[in-house]
Order: structure tokens, then C-alpha cells, then sequence
């Protein structure tokens, strides 16, 4: 398969953003505003998917007994959109996003996120043009660590999901991309380092470590 045969598919949060440390900040300014202590352990399990296992804003809500988690969560998505107004993409994704272009291959993103969490920020670092396709939590019926969203991301690029090169920041990230049949990167970030990257083909400690040619050149039959 040559490089010209393959597209690469990024996930959003902690991955092209560091959004996952941000709403580290949001949720603890929010917990300790109504004295109370964000449980650390179980946030970090939760990061890579949607939180369904652990809804802070639920647990919050439940510690409190005086504000419902509508109210939480509306208060925390306005911290973190101010907050997030003074961040940059990650090292490493303008270089690689630029370099992938350059090079003619098919780009896409694969968010288990709410597409207002993802598109805005994308359009605002001026690089939605970039990415020919965007799904997000809408799109699937199954969010990671089920396959759905690189499977639907690979139909819409119009290549065989075994053709994708996945980046990834979390074990469930790296569980989709794998079960899809994508080539996975493994990129953790400071929340996800202890997670499980067993099943990744390459991890690195950031993409600005990246290189793009190495891994067209190198593994030709792996990719």
C-alpha cells in the first residue's frame, strides 16, 4: 500500500487540543466552589469516552443537593469556552496536519464529543479547511471504544477503514481505532499516561515527535 493509499484520522480532545487538562481546571474550580473535591481517579478513567460511567456534573449535583447538574454543566461549558478562547492547537498538529496536506492524503477527525465542542475550536485554530471529514457523537449510534466513528470516518473518506492511520490520546480511543482495523498511534497526554496503550502499534510522548515520511517509508506492510 503506498502513502498515497492512506488517510489519517485524528481524535480531538488531548489529541489535537488539550482539553482534557482544561476541563481538569473547569471541573475543579466547579467542585470547590460548593466546597467539595473532584474525584480524581474516576475522571481520568472516564477521559476517552463520554462519561457515562462518571458524570461529574451528576455527582456534583448529588454531593450538593441544592443545584441540578443542567445548572453544573451550563456553568462549566462557560468556564471552559472562556477558558478555551486562550488555547493553541498541541505541539505537533500543525506540522503534521500541514505535511499530510502537502503530501495529497485524505484528513479526518473522530471525536466521541459533541460536534459544538469540536468544529468551533477547529474553525477558530484555522484548521476545520483541513479536515475533509468531521464526525462527532452525532454521527454514531456507539461512541470509543466501539469502532463506529473511524468505521463512518473511513466510508466518508472513501477508504478501507485497514487504510487509516489513527491518532489517539486514551485507551478507548486506541480500542476504536484497533477494532475499525486502523493503524494506531498512541499519543498520552498527562491525564492518560496510565492508561492500558497495549494494543497501539506506535506511542510517542507527543506528536511533534512525529514523523510522517518514517512511518510511510518504514511500514509499508503494516499500515
Amino acid at each position: 500500500m503506498s502513502g498515497q493509499d492512506r488517510a489519517l484520522v485524528f481524535d480531538f480532545d488531548g489529541l489535537i487540543a488539550d482539553t482534557e487538562v482544561l476541563w481538569l481546571a473547569v471541573l475543579t474550580k466547579l467542585y470547590r466552589a460548593f466546597s467539595q473535591e473532584l474525584p480524581y481517579d474516576r475522571y481520568v478513567e472516564a477521559i476517552g469516552g463520554t462519561l457515562h460511567d462518571f458524570d461529574p456534573f451528576g455527582d456534583l449535583a448529588a454531593r450538593c443537593g441544592t443545584i441540578s447538574a443542567t445548572e453544573l454543566e451550563q456553568r462549566g461549558e462557560s468556564l471552559f469556552r472562556n477558558w478555551m478562547a486562550y488555547e493553541a492547537p498541541l505541539p505537533g498538529v500543525r506540522r503534521l496536519v500541514a505535511d499530510a496536506k502537502r503530501r495529497g492524503l485524505p484528513l479526518a477527525v473522530a471525536s466521541s464529543s459533541r460536534a459544538t465542542s469540536v468544529v468551533p475550536h477547529l474553525q477558530r485554530f484555522g484548521l476545520r479547511e483541513a479536515f475533509d471529514v468531521v464526525v462527532t457523537k452525532e454521527d454514531v449510534t456507539r461512541t470509543k471504544p466501539a469502532p463506529d466513528l473511524y468505521l463512518l470516518a473511513a466510508r466518508r473518506l472513501g477508504v478501507e477503514p485497514s487504510a487509516v492511520v489513527a491518532f489517539e490520546d486514551s485507551n478507548r480511543g486506541v480500542q476504536a481505532a484497533k477494532a475499525a482495523g486502523a493503524f494506531c498511534v498512541a499519543v498520552p497526554h498527562v491525564l492518560s499516561r496510565s492508561h492500558d496503550f497495549s494494543l497501539a502499534d506506535r506511542r510517542l510522548d507527543s506528536l511533534a515527535l512525529f514523523d510522517l515520511e518514517d512511518l510511510l517509508v518504514s511500514t509499508p506492510d503494516k499500515v
